[in-house]
């Protein structure tokens, strides 16, 4: 690239901060974060948004809460099953 940025590495998730009432911490949660390219996208916000759904404890949902989480974007995905043409045939836990 002909930028100089300072990127994260690719990742699936890493989780930042949990759910909070302090908007300020929010703010700085989200200013602080780095770019990072992913080399499945969007899958990858896939992933992460199963990983939200389903750790409780980081983070940080109410044992009655509905868990309901939106993704928007513009940007198509694969075709279904197509993983198992890559090898990718170990569900997630």
């Amino acid at each position: 690239s002909d930028y100089n940025l300072d990127c994260m590495p690719p990742h699936g998730y890493i989780h930042v901060l949990s759910l909070t009432d302090n908007i300020a911490e929010f703010r700085n949660a989200v200013n602080n974060q780095k770019i990072s390219g992913n080399i499945d996208t969007p899958e990858g916000g896939f992933d992460a948004m199963l990983q939200a759904a389903v750790c409780q404890s980081h983070i940080g949902w109410r044992k009655e809460a509905k868990r309901l989480l939106l993704v928007m974007t513009d940007q198509t995905s694969h075709l279904a099953l197509d993983s198992k043409l890559a090898g990718i045939v170990i569900p997630h836990d």
